[in-house]
C-alpha cells in the first residue's frame, strides 16, 4: 500500500525501548478525521527457543507436546506488537489501551522446532461508545509462506467519541446467566506472582499485572492477571479435549481477575468445538466468555 510504513527485521526487536517510548508518551489520540495508519512489522526466519517455550508451557500449564500451545504464537509475535504500537505515526498512547476480544485461528499445529515468518500490523479503528477499537493482527507462516496461524486482538482506547450508548452499570454473571449450560468445571488457584511470572515467560511487564503499587498507579485497587494469561490458561484445559487440529478460539475480556484469587472455569463440549467461561467462585461475576470452533 503507498502509505503503509513496514518495520523490516531479520530478528526480534528488544522490547525496552518500546517500553521506554510507552513510558514517556503522555498524551495521544484522534483528531476529528483521523485514523490509524497502517503499520506492519515482520521478521522474516524465526525460531523459537526450547527453554522459554519451557517456561511459557509451566506458567500456562500446556502439557509437553510436539507442538507449540495455540496460544504461544502471541508471545513470539510481542515484541513486534510493541514496535508498531509505540512507532511514532501510531497516533495512540499504549499505555491505558484495553485488550477488549481475542481470535485465534490455528489452520494447522505448528511444530515447535519451525522456522516461521512473523507479520504483525495495524489500521484504521472503529468508534464505539467508550472510545475507539482497532484490531492488532498477527499472522504466521511457514517456510512455503502458507498461513498457518492468525489472531486479531480487539484493542480499545478510551476517548470521546459520537457514538451513544452503553451501560454505565457493569453486568454481572448472574444478571444474565451463562449462555449455555456447563457440563464440566475446575477450580483455578490464581496466585499473587502470576503476573510477574507470565511477564518473566512471554515478556509482558505491564504494570497492571505487577504489583498492587504499580497497578494503583493505573486505577487499580490490585494487580490483575494478564488477560492473554487467562486465554492460554483456558487453552490449556481445553486443549486435550479438542479433537480438530484447526480451530478458532474466541473470546471476550469481560472483568479484571484481582490478584490473587480463586475462580471457576466452566465449560462445554460441542460436537462443533466447545464453549467455556471464567468466573468468580460464586458465579456472579464474569471474567472471559468465549467459544472453540473447528474449521
Amino acid at each position: 500500500m503507498a502509505n503503509e510504513t513496514r518495520l523490516e527485521y531479520e530478528s526480534l526487536p528488544t522490547v525496552a525501548p518500546s517500553y521506554l517510548k510507552a513510558a514517556t508518551t503522555l498524551s495521544g489520540g484522534l483528531s476529528k478525521g483521523e485514523t490509524i495508519p497502517d503499520i506492519v512489522a515482520e521478521v522474516p526466519d524465526l525460531e523459537v527457543r526450547a527453554e522459554e517455550l519451557a517456561k511459557y508451557r509451566k506458567v500456562c500449564d500446556f502439557r509437553h507436546t510436539p507442538h507449540l500451545p495455540v496460544t504461544y504464537p502471541h508471545v513470539l509475535a510481542f515484541p513486534l506488537h510493541m514496535a508498531v504500537m509505540t512507532h511514532k505515526a501510531f497516533p495512540l498512547k499504549l499505555l491505558g489501551l484495553i485488550h477488549v476480544r481475542n481470535e485465534i485461528t490455528q489452520y494447522r499445529p505448528i511444530e515447535a522446532a519451525e522456522k516461521l515468518q512473523l507479520e504483525v500490523s495495524v489500521g484504521g479503528h472503529t468508534e464505539v461508545a467508550k472510545g475507539v477499537e482497532f484490531g492488532l493482527v498477527t499472522r504466521v507462516r511457514d517456510r512455503a509462506g502458507d498461513l498457518v496461524w492468525e489472531s486479531t486482538g480487539t484493542m480499545l482506547s478510551r476517548q470521546k467519541t459520537s457514538v451513544s450508548g452503553g451501560s454505565s452499570k457493569p453486568r454481572k454473571a448472574q444478571d444474565e446467566g451463562l449462555p449455555f449450560e456447563p457440563s464440566e468445571h475446575s477450580e483455578w488457584d490464581v496466585p499473587a506472582d502470576i503476573g510477574r511470572r507470565y511477564a518473566s515467560a512471554a515478556g509482558d511487564y505491564n504494570p497492571i499485572h505487577l504489583h498492587s503499587l504499580s497497578a494503583k498507579l493505573f486505577g487499580f485497587p490490585r494487580a490483575i492477571a494478564t488477560g492473554m494469561w487467562t486465554k492460554a490458561r483456558a487453552a490449556a484445559e481445553l486443549e486435550p479435549q479438542l479433537e480438530q487440529a484447526a480451530y478458532t478460539l474466541s473470546l471476550g475480556f469481560k472483568k479484571p481477575v484481582f490478584l490473587p484469587s480463586k475462580a471457576r472455569f466452566a465449560y462445554r463440549l460441542t460436537d462443533s468445538g466447545a464453549d467455556f467461561a471464567l468466573t468468580n467462585q460464586k458465579g456472579d461475576i464474569l471474567h472471559l466468555l468465549g467459544d472453540v470452533r473447528y474449521i
